[in-house]
């Protein structure tokens, strides 16, 4: 399931390439100029009985604003988790709360190359961001009182690095494409402590990588 995506667009734009070529512009591939994706490889996986775990992208929606040889694009996620359950262990009666939120986004520009009336090739820029909170607490309950045990974490992250993306003409408003990307990502984090009625205490990390990412996302896209 790794390289799906990857292997149908190689698929598609093999059968194109070795077709009569013409020239096309790139309004003629674009007639419309707005176009939104919609991160179908679970879908696709399901279908076809394989593993869509390795599908390495965050975002599951997308957006781009056509502008000639050049479009404006981004992308977003939002993720939220509310949990709590209660059950009696050692003589306590114990209450679990977590509230989890992550939210990133993504906005570029990419410039575009016509290889067919079919296939269409990009590269460009993005700029990354990723904000998300895990508040969570612990509260042990018995006939002399309650202790509470809460921890509240921060993060905030941003990074940027340039993409490549494989785009297949199915009709004027439909599109499938897949795409890779070398992003550098830095995110700090900050998390306090409380016990009971004690002092807070605060901790702060940081993390920084670079990563490689190849086509391992299909997006279907629709233009309007």
């Amino acid at each position: 399931m790794r390289f799906l995506p990857f292997l149908v667009m190689f698929l598609f734009a093999s059968s194109i390439v070795f077709s009569q070529k013409e020239t096309t512009s790139i309004q003629s591939f674009y007639p419309y100029k707005n176009e939104i994706g919609i991160n179908f490889t679970n879908v696709l996986g399901n279908v076809l009985s394989l593993n869509p775990n390795n599908a390495n992208s965050p975002y599951g929606l997308t957006y781009r604003r056509h502008l000639g040889k050049t479009s404006f694009r981004t992308a977003f996620s939002l993720q939220v988790n509310n949990e709590k359950n209660s059950d009696f262990e050692n003589g306590f009666f114990v209450t679990r709360t977590i509230n989890q939120t992550t939210s990133q986004f993504r906005i570029g520009l990419e410039k575009h190359i016509v290889l067919n009336k079919r296939v269409l090739f990009s590269y460009g820029f993005d700029i990354l961001g990723k904000v998300m909170t895990d508040n969570s607490s612990v509260q042990d309950s018995n006939g002399f009182g309650t202790v509470t045990f809460t921890s509240k974490e921060t993060t905030f992250g941003g990074g940027a690095g340039p993409m490549l993306r494989l785009e297949f003409k199915i009709s004027d408003r439909l599109f499938i494409s897949s795409e890779c990307s070398l992003y550098g990502f830095y995110s700090s984090t900050t998390e306090n402590l409380e016990f009971g009625n004690q002092p807070s205490e605060q901790t702060k990390s940081s993390d920084s990588n670079i990563e490689l990412l190849l086509p391992q996302s299909l997006f279907f896209n629709i233009s309007f």
